[in-house]
């Protein structure tokens, strides 16, 4: 939320505040503001995902690319932040019909991986590494047998919108004093 001192002691003043409202409210349809937002927040994801994963994963053949496909979708009252990196079902299984929609990257490393292989849908998808007495789990790709001990979420978005929310006011001001727009009404 924003706060704004309106203590308007002379007309002129008045108008100046007048200008000021009538500025904030256009700028939800400016293109150019909305692009500079859009910008900002995936500076702010990109961040959060050099910050948070860096080598805290066994996948991290996958990590450059995850954090090449943070992505805006415009929709028609904003837009969306995403990440739709995906393991394709060929790199999983043999048969295609195992894994239709592949293996989500982006889901992975925001929420983490672990899953307890006897609540798999799938009939011995998984196995536990029980001989050696630990609890990594085996996955398939490309036909070869792999053990992961998996990893907590890194979290990426809900940190992203943490940060979001934290630097909106500051964002906003910056495109207004680049536009040589007033900000002394703000407190």
């Amino acid at each position: 939320m924003f706060k704004v001192n309106i203590e308007v002691d002379s007309l002129e003043k008045l108008d100046d505040y007048i200008k000021y409202v009538e500025s904030m409210n256009n700028m939800k349809a400016d293109a150019e503001f909305q692009k500079f937002i859009q910008n900002k927040c995936l500076e702010a994801v990109r961040n959060i995902s050099d910050q948070r994963i860096n080598h805290a994963t066994t996948d991290d053949e996958y990590v450059a690319e995850y954090k090449l496909r943070h992505k805006i979708r415009e929709t028609s009252d904003g837009f969306i932040l995403y990440n739709d990196t995906i393991l394709p079902s060929y790199m999983l299984s043999a048969d295609p019909n195992d894994y239709p929609d592949g293996f989500s990257i982006a889901l992975a490393f925001e929420y983490g991986i672990g899953i307890v292989g006897e609540n798999s849908p799938k009939k011995g998808a998984w196995e536990y590494n029980m001989k050696k007495h630990n609890f990594a789990w085996y996955y398939t790709k490309y036909g070869q047998k792999y053990s992961t001990y998996g990893y907590e979420g890194f979290e990426i978005y809900r940190y992203t919108a943490e940060e979001i929310t934290k630097k909106l006011k500051d964002w906003i001001m910056e495109y207004r004093k680049s536009k040589g727009g007033v900000s002394a009404l703000w407190y």
